[in-house]
């Protein structure tokens, strides 16, 4: 295709930011953006105006903040690694596609005549198998295919549609023809990361986003959850609804999670849900309630470890009891991923025309089955240009990226076993703008580029039909081969403008229009009436044993990090304060501070804190900032500030749903500020100046990360609501913050030291409990011990003081709801706070002929030992999950665990 170098777009030259793309186009794919005379297709002209107006720096400005908006909102997805899971940033397109909506209202109807479709498909295969019996479907399709259940066949299905959500992975060929690559109908993931795409880039690009007005998508999520209620069982006047997710760890947990918060129903995992009597109960706050609909996210073999798969640690025992009773309804219903198989391509318009008296609108990628001669001998003959999937063993194999010897050995297996194998031509798709790098750029690349892109759409069964929702999740494919079976690097928000307006919409429209897609989709006004009524339920979050737990173990990690960054900095000024006076004889209480910060933390033997104390005063001591940098950022060591931020995010991702979206806000700066020092210290660096260069770091590092757990506090004090979840975690970090007061306490004052060395100790101690300040504002002159144990132990006004935390562990722990409230755990803290107040400062101050305060030592070990003992007790009793399962029919070896947690 020739374009020529200018083109003229509602009045405007597009000017140099699309050289490149021009430059690309011509590859034979169908352009998205440009028709074959140049021009702007129809819905892409007010984009192409804006890109040309903002030029290449400001739109790389716009792509900088747009990863910056990803990593603030937290928006994440899982690979597995071998038995490691890695969490890693999802990556969004700063170009979004444009959709005109004409063009779409077709695409649209072919979608929902293929869900529709699948539906009755879905249904003949468990029921009257009428197509199988006909010829029509071969058996091995069906009952070869992993996805099919036999537990499923007649289990009845009490609402309209068997298939309740579908999605459908479209490319678009050559000739302008949207074909299908997949069909997703186990539990389609990608709506969550639509609404978060949107949200974001709404943002990034304000104004472009207001001139486009692209089609709102929030509306889908409202017919979502309303659909959901339709599909509650029969009777039930006031249904609740759940998200079944696979947990944090899974590959789209975030998706499940944010999905969930824009529904505004409860995130539940296997072990938050029972069944008893037949019928499906969440754990919340030590009592039951009934659950009546579940928008399955886990894979169907997986949702029983009774009935399906026995070595399954995501389901819940009893539950295909609970839907064969009609006492739950769970969507997509259990056997629906048999409709992934691709070998049911081959069949799909022969189907159409039995079930529906007419023909497939939308086609799939040319596809052959291994099963039938005729596919066989195309497979054998060209699979170097086909992808070759087993639909027994989930393979999937790109022809043209294998050699020549593995090509052959393929051909033999497919002969061998025909009937597993389906090939799938290589499609050449769509091309359009991206502003990724390519596999040759460099990372930091922002060119406007041309790029293959395919889209998931989705319907949902509503009424006798299905809507569409109006847009996709859009991708950016990998160039060559791998692009052609679906391999992506990017997501892209599809934009899609209202039919009939050319892709134009008055910005009087548009303010209509805007907020809701700016605003949370969960704050969607819903219908009035009985409907609204309706709506209303299962809106409240769940507090499952897990939940709380989760929480719980929040609070802890957000003090061990406070607390563990506070430490590390008192270390590094006390250090930075030797070398501007080192005659004054400071060496000796860095090696004290650091080696009671590793005991507390249990890195000592990590960094080798022991042998600091065998510096004597005034020698030289060893490379001090490198292990203070080490406990900051080794992300593998328990104990270190990264990891016991890297567990904080993770508790706040298993309870993602009931955090405020300002969260990841406030927690991106602490991750990127460990990021930069690791890469720091990965770095060479001339050997004879490296603490000149890792100082500033280290203390820019420690304030980004101490601005990042303030500010979590202020949300968490400020924002969350506060509920049993929000006093059980507010316990979590009283509990922490009690223990680490303890331990700290006892490492630097139970041995008597010489005065000149105590005396820092004492004013590094007040420092790292933020205490300095108000104890030079009661106190004159030098600080002693006394004095200070008064305030932080006995000063009930000190938030930081013990007797504060016991006192407010109390209040929160009295404060839970009766069905969750510990006696025994109740019984510990007032024991303890009676044994603080026992206590003499005097005593505590007194040393014995060896030099030792044994009476503080006695007591700080009471005061410890006993909060723990309180830790122990919540996650005994109100944090306790099912013990592990065993069905009666297993062998050894068969226990279901199902007492995993994210604390530790």
């Amino acid at each position: 295709m020739t374009v020529s170098p200018g083109i003229d777009v509602a009045g405007n030259t597009v000017p140099a930011v699309f050289d490149r793309y021009r430059a690309d186009a011509g590859s034979g794919s169908y352009d998205e953006m440009l028709d074959g005379a140049g021009e702007a297709r129809a819905g892409w002209s007010e984009l192409v105006a804006g890109y040309g107006i903002r030029g290449p720096r400001r739109l790389g400005e716009a792509a900088h903040r747009l990863a910056g908006a990803v990593r603030d909102e937290g928006i994440v997805y899982n690979e597995y690694d071998g038995d490691a899971t890695i969490t890693r940033d999802w990556v969004v397109d700063a170009a979004p596609l444009m959709v005109d909506g004409t063009e779409w209202a077709s695409l649209e109807k072919a979608i929902a005549q293929r869900s529709t479709l699948l539906d009755l498909l879905l249904r003949d295969i468990y029921h009257d198998q009428k197509l199988i019996s006909a010829g029509i479907v071969p058996p091995e399709m069906i009952y070869g295919h992993p996805g099919y259940l036999r537990k499923a066949a007649h289990l009845d299905v009490a609402a309209p549609h068997a298939l309740f959500l579908h999605a459908v992975d479209l490319g678009r060929r050559a000739d302008g023809t949207h074909v299908v690559y997949a069909d997703r109908t186990q539990a389609p993931s990608g709506i969550g990361y639509a609404l978060a795409d949107r949200r974001i880039l709404s943002r990034t690009f304000a104004q472009l986003f207001q001139d486009c007005a692209p089609r709102p998508i929030s509306t889908f999520v409202q017919t979502l959850r309303l659909a959901l209620l339709d599909y509650a069982p029969p009777g039930v006047e006031d249904p609740t609804v759940a998200v079944l997710s696979p947990g944090s760890m899974s590959e789209t947990a975030f998706d499940q999670a944010y999905l969930a918060s824009a529904l505004g129903i409860p995130l539940v995992e296997g072990p938050d849900l029972t069944v008893r009597d037949g019928a499906v109960y969440m754990r919340s706050l030590g009592k039951y309630r009934r659950v009546d609909v579940l928008l399955r996210r886990v894979d169907a073999e997986f949702v029983d470890p009774l009935d399906l798969r026995t070595d399954s640690q995501l389901g819940v025992a009893g539950l295909v009891e609970a839907i064969s009773r009609g006492n739950v309804t769970v969507v997509n219903t259990l056997g629906s991923g048999v409709l992934e198989n691709p070998a049911l391509h081959t069949v799909l318009d022969a189907v159409a025309r039995e079930l529906l008296g007419e023909p497939l609108l939308l086609e799939s990628v040319p596809t052959f089955w291994a099963g039938d001669p005729g596919g066989l001998s195309k497979i054998l003959a060209e699979a170097e240009s086909m992808v070759l999937t087993n639909v027994r063993t989930g393979e999937e194999i790109v022809g043209a990226l294998s050699g020549s010897a593995a090509l052959s050995g393929l051909r033999a297996r497919i002969e061998a076993q025909n009937w597993q194998w389906v090939g799938r031509s290589l499609v050449q798709y769509s091309t359009a703008p991206t502003m990724l790098p390519g596999a040759a750029d460099q990372p930091s690349s922002r060119e406007v580029r041309g790029a293959p892109v395919s889209l998931r759409a989705f319907s949902l069964a509503r009424g006798q039909s299905y809507a569409v929702m109006p847009g996709a999740l859009g991708s950016v494919l990998v160039d060559g081969a791998a692009g052609r079976a679906m391999a992506t690097i990017g997501a892209k928000d599809v934009w899609l403008t209202s039919a009939g307006s050319g892709g134009h919409v008055s910005r009087k429209t548009q303010s209509r229009t805007e907020p809701a897609e700016i605003v949370d989709a969960a704050a969607a006004p819903v219908r009035s009436g009985a409907t609204a009524s309706r709506d209303h339920v299962g809106v409240s979050l769940v507090a499952s044993p897990r939940v709380l737990s989760d929480l719980f173990w929040v609070g802890r990690y957000l003090e061990r990090v406070d607390g563990t960054t506070r430490l590390a900095k008192v270390c590094q000024s006390r250090y930075e304060e030797l070398q501007r006076r080192s005659w004054a004889g400071l060496p000796k209480v860095v090696p004290v501070l650091l080696h009671a910060t590793g005991w507390m933390t249990g890195t000592a033997g990590y960094l080798g804190t022991a042998a600091l104390l065998e510096t004597e005063s005034g020698d030289e001591p060893a490379d001090i900032l490198t292990l203070i940098a080490k406990l900051t950022a080794d992300r593998h060591v328990p104990g270190t500030i990264a990891y016991s931020r890297m567990r904080l995010v993770g508790a706040v991702r298993a309870v993602r749903d009931q955090m405020t979206t300002s969260t990841w806000m406030v927690l991106a700066p602490a991750e990127r500020a460990i990021s930069r020092l690791t890469r720091m210290l990965n770095t060479d660096v001339d050997p004879d100046t490296p603490q000149l260069e890792l100082g500033p770091e280290l203390a820019s590092v420690h304030d980004d990360i101490l601005f990042a757990v303030l500010a979590l506090s202020g949300l968490q004090a400020e924002s969350m609501v506060q509920d049993p979840g929000w006093y059980l975690l507010d316990v979590g970090r009283r509990a922490e913050r009690a223990i680490a007061l303890a331990d700290l306490t006892a490492a630097l004052f139970t041995d008597v030291r010489e005065p000149d060395l105590e005396q820092p100790l004492l004013e590094s101690f007040l420092v790292a409990n933020e205490s300095s300040v108000t104890y030079r504002r009661r106190n004159r002159g030098l600080i002693r011990l006394g004095a200070v144990l008064e305030l932080m132990l006995f000063d009930e006004s000190n938030p930081r003081s013990m007797v504060y935390q016991l006192t407010t562990m109390m209040r929160d722990l009295t404060a839970l709801p009766d069905s969750v409230r510990s006696a025994g755990a109740e019984r510990i803290v007032e024991d303890l706070t009676a044994e603080l107040r026992r206590a003499d400062p005097a005593d505590l101050t007194a040393a014995d002929a060896e030099g030792r305060r044994a009476d503080l030592g006695e007591l700080m070990t009471t005061l410890r030992g006993g909060i723990r003992e309180v830790s122990d007790l919540l996650a005994r009793t109100r944090f306790a999950q099912p013990r592990a399962l065993r069905p009666l029919w297993a062998g050894q070896g068969a226990d279901i665990d199902l007492t995993g947690g994210s604390g530790g």
